[in-house]
């Protein structure tokens, strides 16, 4: 089509253009028409030929779910410039004046041309569409007011606004009262929290979102009496999944191996399957999973309790909401003294010590322990309590008036192996590290404490909070790419991000208005949630010719990050000073927020102190799926190289093969594209053609372009993203890849390595644990394959036995988990 069959769209009337006022509506048009002006007469850059140089997955991308499409679907927009156009004027209509707007209309466009960087799709899809009503906003939250119907049905109604506004959404399931516990109707107990879960999840699926679903987050505290529950409800079969395969048998037409294929196909497709879920984990929780690794579950840990108040009920109500405050221990308040063989070593160190003693039924009854699981020895003579527990003691916990107390003392371990084995199999449940979330959420500083997070986990928000998503394209901020004089350009790195925070707070401007909820529109306004992120860091480094997991590129990773969040938070300052602060900003209680201490430097802060602040939050490491793949990599007189590393993540592949009809189906490697580019300069096409594998390319490669995802190790991983979450003020979304023969013992260490580096959450992605990993191929599988395939005997105890496959999690003696494929492997080799 022309480039003015979009006129028609400025005059439609419809639900968008009835909540907006005349006069920014008009400011949309004319900066439309004159940027388009400014483009057709050579002003604005646009490709000579085609921007995407033919490469299919990002035009499909931009096809399906990008381009402008009129009230009857046909296509408005046939190149990326026509989108950059659009987005450009409408995020730069919300500005003061015709002349500020007209400035940065232009800069935007520039920007987005450059593929400087790209805004999250719902703005890539969203912006400017006046056929249809969407928010900006990717992702909200919205909290469970109250442990009844009504607050739970207000909240799938929540979620399902949302959807058709184009949003997801995160839920906490933590407030809603646990399983058997009482009710007063026409049941006689509650079905429990994660009955619920459903409801949600089927909300979810019904609402479509143009050939899209929405996305969902639930979550739960680990302290929830129902957590096992919770991270058993995608693990086993429900009502569903067992009829299903209970007639899968009766039909004799399956073996057990496809039976077992069968049942974890039928129920990844039938249980709470529109959504992700993830535990809300404590400092509490993991310092007793430490406890148990450490001591096993014998001793008896004795702590100094600096905080002499004894909390023994913490009903939720009035002033206690679960999803922002069930109790919890913060470990940095308790020392540990010593460890205790048995409670008569224990009682003589007590006697000796303070003239005390403990007796073992008091001990044993958990009735007398604090809601942390904690027995508290109250000492009237000195400046501490004492606080001790069996090590790996863990109290589950739920109060309210209507239920009453509920407790329940369990081993850490318990739950932490329930949710190692489930991650293993499914990769889900994930882990956000909820402490610090909580303690590293600049908003619960001023007011507004988040509940959970959005549906991929990187922007914890408040009650109704959104967020906002852009990324820096770290790859074309390289000069001299691939040479000696290859260097970062830390210039236009500033330039670009502090316009990246004044487009994305023009786009908060426009939710204010585009929001499905009042609450979010109200959560928008008063803080004024950001969240600028980065993708291409690999391709960066390509270009550098620096290692990604090399001591330089760990170091440079760093760098890069604290420089984009003083940039970024510098400007959300001045644009304070220019517009005003976010509503409920105010200095003296933010600056008690540990980002803000200890990311910032004194001149940002100083700054900050000065002007105010425009946002609340302003940084984010989002997956970039689709707009990665969108993004400019490299650029050369002759063509663009599109597609970028996402997020932080380094490459994933170096290259896939793809088989071409048009060729005799002949096979060819088709390269990521900085490294196309690479291979294209040096001219080295026809010798990469006929290499047969991995040793053969690196005969012509530099070793850095192998540092793909199977290949950093997973310490690497943890410590770069470990790195990067001190100068992100929201949280990171990013997959540490595992080859499908790991232990389960080994994805336990990872999340505990990524708790000893404060990360907020990390998700891990074992090969095969989504999707069936038994080839149809005829050909013979790996050995680990081979494995799941076959039914072991093994003895639990003196007298059971049980059939179990390759793959099946087993409790070892010492506390671990492992495989029965792993421990007969073991067996095997201590045998031979």
């Amino acid at each position: 089509m022309d480039n003015y069959s979009i006129d028609n769209m400025f005059e439609h009337k419809g639900k968008l253009t009835g909540l907006v006022k005349k006069q920014l509506l008009k400011a949309y048009r004319d900066l439309y028409i004159y940027l388009r002006e400014e483009r057709d007469q050579g002003r604005l850059p646009v490709s000579d030929g085609d921007y995407l140089s033919e490469n299919e997955l990002a035009t499909n991308i931009y096809k399906n779910k990008y381009y402008l499409r009129d009230g009857g679907g046909e296509l408005l927009e046939t190149r990326p410039e026509d989108s950059f156009l659009r987005i450009a004027a409408f995020v730069a209509a919300v500005e003061n004046d015709t002349e500020h707007r007209r400035e940065w209309g232009e800069t935007f466009y520039r920007d987005l041309y450059a593929s400087h960087f790209l805004p999250g799709g719902r703005v890539m899809a969203g912006a400017g569409d006046l056929y249809r009503l969407k928010t900006m906003a990717n992702c909200f939250a919205t909290m469970i007011e109250g442990d009844d119907i009504e607050s739970i049905y207000k909240s799938a109604y929540e979620c399902a606004r949302t959807y058709s506004f184009g949003g997801g959404i995160g839920v906490d399931m933590t407030p809603l009262r646990p399983r058997n516990s009482i009710v007063h109707n026409a049941s006689d107990s509650s079905t429990g929290s994660v009955s619920f879960m459903e409801l949600f999840s089927l909300t979810t699926g019904l609402i479509g979102q143009s050939g899209r679903r929405g996305a969902l987050m639930i979550s739960i505290d680990v302290k929830h009496p129902d957590v096992l529950d919770f991270i058993d409800v995608k693990k086993k079969p429900n009502w569903v999944t067992g009829q299903i395969i209970e007639q899968a048998k009766w039909s004799q037409k399956f073996s057990n191996e496809q039976i077992k294929t069968l049942e974890k196909l039928v129920a990844e497709n039938t249980q709470v399957r529109f959504a992700n879920t993830s535990v809300k984990v404590s400092d509490e929780f993991m310092q007793a999973v430490e406890e148990q690794n450490n001591y096993g579950v014998r001793p008896i840990l004795l702590y100094r309790k600096l905080d002499r108040h004894l909390l023994k009920s913490a009903p939720q109500g009035p002033g206690r909401h679960y999803s922002v405050g069930i109790p919890s221990r913060d470990i940095k308040r308790y020392q540990l003294i010593k460890d205790f063989a048995d409670l008569e070593s224990l009682n003589n160190w007590l006697l000796e010590e303070h003239g005390v003693e403990v007796s073992g039924e008091a001990l044993r009854d958990v009735n007398q322990r604090d809601v942390y699981g904690d027995f508290v020895v109250q000492l009237d003579s000195s400046d501490h309590d004492l606080a001790l527990h069996f090590s790996g003691d863990f109290m589950l916990y739920y109060a309210s008036e209507e239920t009453g107390e509920i407790r329940h003392l369990v081993k850490a371990r318990t739950i932490w192996n329930s949710f190692v084995e489930s991650n293993y199999r499914s990769a889900e449940p994930g882990l956000m590290f909820w402490s610090h979330m909580t303690d590293q959420s600049p908003s619960n500083y001023v007011g507004r404490p988040i509940v959970t997070t959005n549906p991929c986990a990187e922007i914890p928000l408040e009650d109704g909070g959104a967020c906002n998503l852009a990324a820096l394209n770290l790859s074309r901020f390289v000069k001299s790419g691939f040479s000696e004089q290859a260097k970062i350009d830390w210039d236009e790195l500033q330039a670009v991000a502090s316009h990246v925070i004044r487009f994305l707070d023009n786009v908060v401007t426009w939710n204010q208005i585009l929001n499905p909820l009042e609450k979010q529109r109200q959560a928008a306004l008063e803080t004024r949630r950001l969240g600028l992120g980065v993708m291409g860091i690999a391709d960066m480094f390509y270009q550098l010719g620096i290692v990604y997991d090399s001591d330089e590129g760990v170091e440079l990773i760093g760098q890069i990050m604290n420089f984009i969040a003083n940039a970024a938070y510098s400007t959300s300052a001045q644009l304070a000073s220019e517009k005003s602060s976010a509503e409920i900003f105010d200095y003296d209680s933010y600056v008690r927020n540990p980002f803000f201490q200890n990311a910032l430097s004194p001149e940002t802060q100083e700054l900050i102190r000065d002007r105010g602040l425009r946002n609340i939050a302003l940084l984010t490491i989002a997956p970039t799926g689709s707009i990665s793949n969108i993004a400019i990599g490299f650029s050369s007189e002759e063509k663009n190289y599109i597609g970028v590393s996402g997020g932080i993540e380094p490459v994933f592949a170096l290259y896939y093969i793809r088989r071409s009809e048009s060729f005799d189906n002949r096979k060819f490697k088709i390269f990521h594209s900085t490294v196309q580019a690479y291979i294209d300069r040096q001219e080295l096409g026809e010798k990469i053609a006929f290499t047969e594998n991995s040793d053969e390319l690196k005969t012509l490669l530099p070793d850095f372009f192998f540092r793909t995802a199977h290949e950093v190790t997973f310490s690497k991983r943890v410590e770069i993203q470990g790195i990067c979450q001190r100068y992100v003020d929201h949280s990171i979304s990013s997959t540490v890849n595992l080859p499908e023969d790991i232990t389960p013992e080994v994805i336990s260490s990872i999340y505990l390595e990524a708790w000893h580096h404060n990360l907020k959450g990390i998700t891990i992605y074992r090969d095969g644990s989504r999707y069936p990993i038994l080839s149809v191929d005829e050909e013979a599988g790996t050995k680990f394959q081979e494995a799941c395939k076959k039914t072991y005997r093994i003895s639990i105890g003196e007298d059971e036995e049980i059939d179990a496959h390759g793959d099946d999690v087993i409790l070892l003696d010492d506390g671990t988990l492992t495989t029965v494929y792993h421990f007969m492997t073991r067996l095997q080799a201590e045998h031979n």
